[in-house]
């Protein structure tokens, strides 16, 4: 690899000696570098359009930045490598003490691809649109403070369950150290062909995660807890809120086509990553 895109979510101090450090060391050494830093803030609704001749994108920043920019890439399947400058990094190979020698494995082609799947979504009062996430897509209630949804869950078109909950998790496997984890939803090898489906604070003793086949098509159907309710519940994808649903109106939620690329540059498994990752929190 010699030409490559950096992206980053913003111009602090920090991220600027990085991408600095980044962008003359690949230089230095006769590669190219473009740098982005203007289409994956929370705000932004730029998609990023890859020039052809890119061969990786380097992000700065944390594991938010990565799932940015595999969500707003939308020409090109090109591989993404993380430079963690954030908390844990679950998705990022490089560090800050590691910048130098995981470029040169850039440099020299000596990394390898991990292809990651990705869910899309499609509301039945938008047919038009259709939004993909790298690690899960959401439902939570519109109204702040203590409002309870009411969800009825298909799966295949076969009734699951019907929850009062604080919201759904769909998760992919690259999730299930994300939202997921934090509502006490399984750790998944993000190799494993799945979807995850945690409720988020269930009003009932008897529910659990859920795993599905990643072929599985998810449902979720807002309903009213009592006649006069008009109930709301906004889809949130990787965090960004993309689309809002009223009672009686659905979800449908699916494997996307698109797949993630993300380069490997450290020989570590995923059960040592996790090891080490924890023992930071």
């Amino acid at each position: 690899m010699k030409n490559f895109l950096i992206v980053a979510r913003s111009f602090s101090d920090l991220h600027e000696k990085y991408i600095n450090i980044v962008r003359d060391y690949i230089k230095d050494h006769g590669g190219m570098c473009i740098l982005d830093l203007d289409t994956v803030s929370d705000t932004s609704e730029n998609a990023i359009d890859v020039d052809d001749a890119i061969e990786c994108i380097i992000t700065v920043g944390g594991d938010g930045t990565v799932v940015r920019v595999a969500q707003n890439i939308t020409n090109r399947n090109v591989p993404i490598v993380g430079l963690n400058c954030g908390h844990l990094g679950y998705l990022c190979d490089m560090t800050v003490d590691n910048i130098k020698h995981c470029l040169d494995q850039l440099l020299c082609d000596n990394y390898k691809l991990d292809k990651r799947m990705m869910l899309e979504g499609e509301c039945s009062n938008d047919l038009t649109s259709n939004f993909r996430a790298l690690n899960d897509i959401v439902v939570a209630p519109v109204a702040a403070g203590l409002y309870v949804l009411n969800l009825t869950v298909k799966v295949n078109g076969i009734r699951l369950y019907s929850h009062n909950c604080d919201g759904l998790i769909v998760s992919t496997p690259t999730g299930s150290t994300a939202y997921n984890l934090s509502a006490n939803g399984p750790i998944v090898s993000p190799h494993a062909d799945c979807i995850i489906l945690t409720p988020i604070n269930p009003h009932t003793l008897n529910s659990r995660s859920i795993i599905l086949s990643s072929t599985d098509e998810v449902e979720v159907t807002i309903e009213a807890r009592h006649e006069e309710d008009d109930p709301q519940a906004n889809i949130v994808y990787d965090g960004i809120l993309r689309q809002t649903l009223r009672k009686g109106e659905s979800l449908h939620i699916y494997r996307s086509e698109v797949t993630s690329h993300m380069v490997m540059l450290e020989n570590v498994n995923f059960l040592e990553r996790i090891r080490a990752r924890m023992q930071e929190i």
